[in-house]
């Protein structure tokens, strides 16, 4: 399993939920965007919150995008709502179950970039 946490910018809904169907789905460049920003991005909750058993997330993006709009309206870069991966978690699981992508992320995290 792969825990992974949202919370809404006004920290009245947060939750946990298992990121594993993401990551079992999605390509090589996703995973390796996603490492590059931390392990943090809407993306992996966007991609699984209409799937059964995720509701309780889809409650929390419907109330992020509907209820925290106008905030957002006033200042289009506020975050709405944050999402973190568990990094420990994602790096055993793609070890275990997708190693040609952890290798990529091994690979981007000991790349210093350029500079």
């Amino acid at each position: 399993m792969i825990r992974a946490s949202c919370h809404t910018a006004d920290n009245r809904l947060a939750l946990e939920f298992d990121a594993t169907p993401w990551f079992r789905e999605a390509d090589s460049h996703s995973i390796r965007h996603l490492a590059e920003q931390g392990w943090s991005s809407v993306w992996v909750a966007d991609a699984l919150e209409s799937r059964p058993g995720y509701e309780g997330l889809h409650r929390l993006i419907e109330y992020a995008t509907s209820r925290l709009r106008d905030e957002s309206l006033e200042d289009p870069t506020w975050p709405t709502l944050e999402c973190i991966v568990d990094q420990p978690d994602a790096t055993r699981w793609l070890t275990e179950n997708r190693p040609e992508i952890a290798s990529l992320v091994a690979n981007c995290r000991s790349d210093p970039g350029p500079g």
